[in-house]
Parts: structure tokens; sequence; C-alpha cells
């Protein structure tokens, strides 16, 4: 009784994967599109005004940095006056208030 049950199933799924088979294969030589020289033409056109659109962001985001680069190093040029003590005072009082807000947010579980 079990082998002529497993013949039966092994007869389906046959029928089964041969019909499947022919209906995929048909379907994939469909779908994939045949790409001339004009195309490919405009498709590297695409790529190339991309890139320089690309270029533009970047260069118009550099020139947005640099005043706040500036502005960073002339902030340090006015602590280097200050004498090591009240450097580390400062840098004390940033991690007492970084490391205070970190134990409320655990204190919390999230914000």
């Amino acid at each position: 009784r079990t082998s002529s049950h497993l013949s039966k199933m092994s007869a389906i799924v046959s029928r089964v994967s041969v019909a499947q088979a022919g209906a995929v294969r048909p379907a994939a030589r469909a779908v994939v599109p045949r790409i001339g020289r004009r195309s490919l033409r405009v498709v590297a056109k695409a790529q190339e005004t991309e890139k320089v659109a690309a270029a533009a962001a970047l260069s118009s985001v550099a020139l947005a940095v640099a005043p706040a680069a500036q502005a960073a190093q002339e902030a340090m040029m006015v602590a280097e006056g200050e004498p090591l003590i009240v450097q580390v005072g400062w840098a004390a009082l940033c991690v007492m208030f970084s490391f205070s807000l970190s134990l409320v947010v655990w204190g919390r579980s999230g914000l």
C-alpha cells in the first residue's frame, strides 16, 4: 500500500514539474529585454548626468560646511589661553551632564 502511494505521488510530482518547467522557461525568455546600442547610449548619458549632479551636490555641501569648520577652529583658539585645570573642569561638567542624561534615558527604558 505504501509503495503504490509513493508511486502515485512521484507520478503527480513529475507531471507538475514537467508542466512547471514548460511554463517557466518561455516566461523567463519573454521577460529579458534586448538592449540595443541606442539604449546603451541613453543609459550611459543618464549615468553621466547623475555623476555630474552628485559632484555638484558634494561641492555645495563642502562649501556649506567650511564656515562651520572655521568657527569650530576659532572657538578652540579662544580656549587655548585658559589654564589646564579650567579646561578639565569644563570637560568634567560636560561629562556629568551627558552621563546624567544617559542615566535618565536608561532609567525610563528609552526616550
